[in-house]
């Protein structure tokens, strides 16, 4: 099997797109090869494994949860090395690069688990095999990307592909340019979330609490936020600590914190506020640990006091005698991918109820 850049895809209920591939040889095994395609979908970003030598397909997604604990449900099938034999599209890899991987599968011996160790860092997914008659070629769609195997594509190329992106989907991004999109407002419309109490700061701005319905992950209740409000993000950053999976959203006008409250991890709380209320004051979040606060402080610093300080210059900033942590990772890859790709799917619908091109 072989996909082009641009292939569209139903694969069982889900309708892709390939948006990119990684040809990988298995350093360990004869440098047997097999590809990965990356797929763009309205449920974010998924992963096609294609390994035609062995007759093994599977489907993959994101596991942000996992973070190096994996459980006894999980067995070793397979390790080894792989290296990039080629590359095209949408992937950020290089030619020759290498990564240790570790395969799992569970029980049934029908959802996998996948780790790959790359000199940067160690990325997690989750996964479930599939029939190749699972597979359905329904069409194409014109893709503007790098060519196949080609890493940088130079000043003039660059300026060519974002002339051609402005072009091709000028209808969805002046759309999206127009207004930005609110997940306070999103929040308030939804029926998964009820309002739980509002916090006052500094210069009457507030602070608004709520709590999501049902028993969830952190994980999950971001990408509902990121779904809700169409991928409208600056960044998103997880807490890199095992006990505490809090997350948090920045967008062009609010800081949203997404996290369990102190004594009660069986609840996930969201606190929205207007950015001039983090700038202004410096209260902690609702029922918030003292961990999570200053986490929640720092991050705000970190990715977004420099910028709001030109913005809200008139006012008395909370932050400006701050000497606190600072957060260098800033956006941690998933989540900043996921909202991508949400961002993307909703361009490409506008454009084409618009009227626009593929």
């Amino acid at each position: 099997m072989d996909y082009s850049i641009g292939t569209k895809l139903r694969i069982r209920d889900l309708e892709c797109t390939v948006i990119g591939f990684i040809e990988y040889a298995n350093m360990n095994d004869g440098y047997k090869r097999w590809k990965e395609y990356r797929l763009q979908t309205n449920k974010g970003e998924f992963w096609l494994s294609v390994d035609d030598v062995y007759h093994e397909y599977s489907m993959s997604f994101p596991a942000n949860d996992i973070r190096g604990n994996i459980g006894p449900e999980w067995h070793k099938v397979d390790e080894g090395r792989q290296k990039v034999m080629s590359y095209g599209g949408y992937v950020d890899v290089d030619p020759g690069e290498t990564a240790g991987f570790v395969e799992f599968e569970d029980a049934t011996e029908e959802k996998t688990l996948s780790t790959e160790i790359w000199e940067d860092g160690t990325e997690y997914s989750y996964g479930y095999y599939i029939e190749p008659n699972e597979i359905v070629v329904t069409g194409y769609s014109k893709i503007a990307t790098a060519a196949a195997g080609t890493k940088t594509i130079g000043t003039v190329a660059v300026a060519a592909f974002i002339f051609i992106w402005l072009m091709g989907f000028l209808g969805g991004i002046l759309g999206s340019l127009s207004s930005s999109h609110s997940i306070k407002k999103y929040i308030e419309k939804s029926s998964s979330y009820a309002y739980v109490t509002s916090i006052t700061g500094s210069q009457n701005q507030k602070a608004d609490v709520y709590e999501y319905a049902t028993t969830d992950t952190t994980d999950n209740v971001a990408m509902n936020i990121i779904n809700g409000i169409e991928g409208d993000t600056e960044s998103i950053t997880q807490k890199d600590d095992v006990s505490d999976d809090s997350i948090a959203i920045l967008t062009k006008k609010e800081y949203c914190l997404i996290y369990h409250p102190e004594g009660m991890e069986d609840k996930v709380y969201v606190q929205v506020s207007g950015r001039k209320y983090n700038y202004t004051s410096d209260n902690e979040p609702y029922r918030s640990s003292a961990a999570n606060t200053s986490w929640y402080r720092s991050h705000y610093y970190s990715a977004g006091y420099a910028s709001d300080a030109s913005s809200y210059s008139g006012s008395p900033s909370a932050y400006k005698t701050y000497s606190g942590d600072t957060i260098h990772n800033v956006g941690n890859g998933y989540f900043d991918s996921y909202s991508s790709s949400v961002r993307q799917s909703s361009i490409n619908s506008r454009s084409s109820s618009s009227g626009g091109g593929k």
